[in-house]
């Protein structure tokens, strides 16, 4: 498996994020911030962009909608786009979560659509290109909050 480094992560209208941009580099990237301040929100958007569920979602736990910021009114969209190189390919992934309609995901590699805007079709290609799959990636990388 190649290294691959994620550079950042954008989020619109995603729980308590109305508007959050992250950038990181090489090394090690800490998020700090009080209890209830978006820390775990931000890494289930990174997992939801890559494969298109994290945890709670994948457990049921909490439902599609609930992602969608509600105060101080209800979105009608969340967006999650998310930026990584691996093996020298630069990948640009973006989800859409509707309130109303199906949600939509794109996928460009090196700068050109590769798939999309079925999710699935994200899935796949993200997982063919990275080498890993949602569960190993929940797993081995991502750890949900108190499940270590």
């Amino acid at each position: 498996m190649g290294i691959g480094l994620i550079k950042q992560v954008e989020i619109q209208n995603w729980k308590t994020h109305l508007n959050s941009k992250f950038e990181f580099g090489k090394g090690t990237n800490v998020l700090v911030g009080s209890m209830g301040s978006g820390k775990t929100s931000v890494m289930d958007a990174i997992c939801f962009a890559l494969f298109g569920t994290f945890p709670a979602l994948q457990q049921r736990r909490i439902g599609l909608q609930e992602i969608l910021m509600r105060k101080p009114t209800q979105a009608e969209e969340a967006i999650v786009k998310l930026g990584f190189d691996y093996e020298g390919k630069e990948f640009e992934v973006e989800r859409t979560i509707k309130l109303k309609g199906s949600s939509q995901a794109k996928l460009y590699i090196d700068g050109k659509f590769v798939a999309g805007p079925k999710p699935q079709d994200v899935n796949s290609e993200i997982e063919k290109n990275v080498e890993i799959s949602y569960n190993l990636f929940s797993r081995a990388v991502y750890s949900e909050q108190n499940q270590i």
